[in-house]
Formats: C-alpha cells, sequence, structure tokens
C-alpha cells in the first residue's frame, strides 16, 4: 500500500514564534513547539506517510492584534509554506493561513494570492474568530470565495474568546476542542451556510469532534423544538438536518481509537474519511493513534481508502507525482 496521505500536520516557522513569546504560549495553554523539516520526515517514516498537507494550529495570523501585522503574517507564512511544497511537490502540500475572518477583505486577497498563485491546496480556518462560529453572516464574502473555486477547507479548532479552563489539568486540547469543532459545523448547517456553498469540501479536524455523536440530537431537537430559531435558508427538516451533517469529510487525528472508530466509520459516508496526525502537537500520540488505527478490523482495500484514496480524491494533484 502507498504510503498515507496526512491532512493533519502542522509546520511553525520559526519567525511565528515572535508574536507566541508575546503570549509566552500558544493559544490552547500547551508550550510552543519546535518544529523541523527533518523531524517531520523521520516522522513520516515512522508513520510511513508519503504525503503531508502542512497548515498552521492555532491560534493563527490573528495572535496580532493589528489587521496589517496579521495580515503581512499569513502571507510570511503562506510563503514560506509554499517554499516547501515547491521543494518536495510529490510529498508535501499546505492550507493557506489568512488573517481574521473579520478582516473579510485582507482575508478574500490572501485567499487569491495564495490559491492563484502560491498553488495552495486548500485553506485553513479556525473554528471560530473573536467568538463568533463560521456561519456569521460577516464572514459569508469568504465562503462565497471558496465555494466559487470547490476549495478544500480545513477547520482547526481553536478555543473561544470568552473561554476558561475547568482545571488547569484538563486543557483545550483534550476535550474543549473537540466541542468547539461540533459547534462551528453546527453553526454552518443551521445557518444555511453549509448548504448554500456546498461546493467548499470542508475537513472537520478529529474525527469531527463531538458532530458525529450529536447529528441525530441536533437533527431531532432543531428540526421540531427549535424550528422558529433556524435561519432563512438553513435545513427545516430532520432529514435535511443529518444529510448535512453527513457532508463535511473527517480527519482520523486523535480519533484512531476503537470507540471512536466504531461510530464514525458506519457513520460517515464514503469517502469521507481521512487520515491526519496532528504531527508535531501531538507525537506521541500521533504513532498511538496510528497504531491503534492499524490494529482496527477492517478490510485492506477500506483501510486504504482511509489512509490514502479519499485523500488523493481530495488532491488529485499529487495523482500527478511519481
Amino acid at each position: 500500500m502507498a504510503g498515507k496521505l496526512d491532512v493533519h500536520t502542522h509546520a511553525l516557522p520559526d519567525f511565528f514564534h515572535k508574536p507566541l513569546l508575546a503570549l509566552g504560549r500558544d493559544a490552547t495553554g500547551v508550550p510552543m513547539i519546535e518544529w523541523s523539516m527533518e523531524d517531520t520526515k523521520k516522522m513520516n517514516a515512522q508513520l510511513n506517510v508519503g504525503i503531508s498537507i502542512l497548515s498552521l494550529s492555532a491560534p493563527g495570523p490573528d495572535v496580532l492584534p493589528d489587521k496589517e501585522g496579521a495580515r503581512s503574517l499569513a502571507r510570511q507564512y503562506n510563503e514560506w509554506a509554499a517554499d516547501i511544497t515547491k521543494a518536495n511537490p510529490a510529498h508535501f502540500g499546505f492550507f493557506a493561513a489568512v488573517p481574521s475572518l473579520h478582516d473579510y477583505e485582507g482575508s478574500l486577497a490572501e485567499i487569491r494570492y495564495a490559491l492563484d498563485v502560491l498553488k495552495a491546496d486548500g485553506v485553513c480556518l479556525f473554528t471560530s474568530y473573536d467568538s463568533q462560529y463560521l456561519g456569521t453572516r460577516a464572514f459569508e464574502p469568504v465562503w462565497k470565495e471558496l465555494n466559487d473555486r470547490a476549495a478544500v477547507v480545513f477547520i482547526h479548532p481553536t478555543m473561544a474568546k470568552d473561554s476558561h479552563l475547568v482545571s488547569t489539568m484538563l486543557q483545550p486540547p483534550s476535550f474543549d476542542f473537540a466541542h468547539e469543532t461540533g459547534r462551528t459545523a453546527a453553526h454552518l448547517i443551521l445557518t444555511g451556510i453549509k448548504r448554500k456553498y456546498a461546493d467548499t469540501k470542508i475537513i472537520l479536524s478529529h474525527g469531527g469532534g463531538t458532530l458525529p455523536i450529536l447529528s441525530e440530537r441536533l437533527a431531532i431537537s432543531e428540526s421540531h423544538r427549535f424550528l422558529n430559531t433556524l435561519e432563512e435558508g438553513g435545513p427545516k427538516t430532520y432529514e435535511a438536518i443529518l444529510e448535512d451533517t453527513k457532508s463535511f469529510y473527517f480527519d482520523l487525528a486523535l480519533a484512531g481509537t476503537d470507540n471512536v472508530l466504531d461510530m464514525l466509520l458506519k457513520w460517515a459516508p464514503k469517502g469521507h474519511v481521512l487520515y491526519g496526525s496532528d504531527y508535531p502537537y501531538a507525537d506521541a500520540e500521533a504513532v498511538f493513534n496510528t497504531a491503534k488505527l492499524a490494529e482496527y478490523d477492517m478490510p485492506d482495500g477500506v483501510r486504504e481508502e482511509y489512509y490514502v484514496g479519499n485523500g488523493m480524491a481530495l488532491f488529485p494533484r499529487f495523482n500527478k507525482k511519481s
């Protein structure tokens, strides 16, 4: 079987450390990482990953509070990631970074530059911007642009601005990130953005967070008791809401254990499950998760779809590389 196609690999350049140092840590509450191409290649060999799509983890370029600073940081990151891809086109791609979606003009300009000039493989968005989830109407120009291009959109969780830790022992990536992914997915569905801009191919991190397990509850509740809360253009029936929950793609980063796979692989539509490692933020966890995934009982042909085939369908340019 060919090496895996990893849609969830992070890359943090040295120049991103300076704004993070102002925080003392990254926005997730965990220490900053040191990233290197050499270590990434070593881990890829260990995990049998043949292709990595690089992206930023939280926080994004809007870690800089001023508009021009965030725009500049996004551009710097994208050109850096594009250089990696150009040097290793058969083995690396990248999701473009954008400034805050509240700066929709800056985001649109960066999307166009990244996709048209730098040939990015897609765009990375975070689950919320200043506590506003991705179905927010002010963000609609960005979704229209992405939809017009039938772009791949990788959604990575971040913390809501008003979040606080339940305990210092429970860091956000361990628990809260899954909720944030579920929340923004539900918001995209109920506002009608997901259905209106259906040509975008949206990847949800970490098995879709809480969305798969709460999809039936969401569909039942919103189509019956709370029908009047649905926005114009949103799905109005149980069947339509459930259909929209399954219209996303789901990566298996930190989601390769039996209890998750038992549900997700039966629930998600064919072609919608992708391999992800979450390296280097989850280095030991990536090894453990991949080992558990390898142990999970499934036909070899199905396994290859999750590891490689489904990703190749989203990123056909890699089929042309030797």
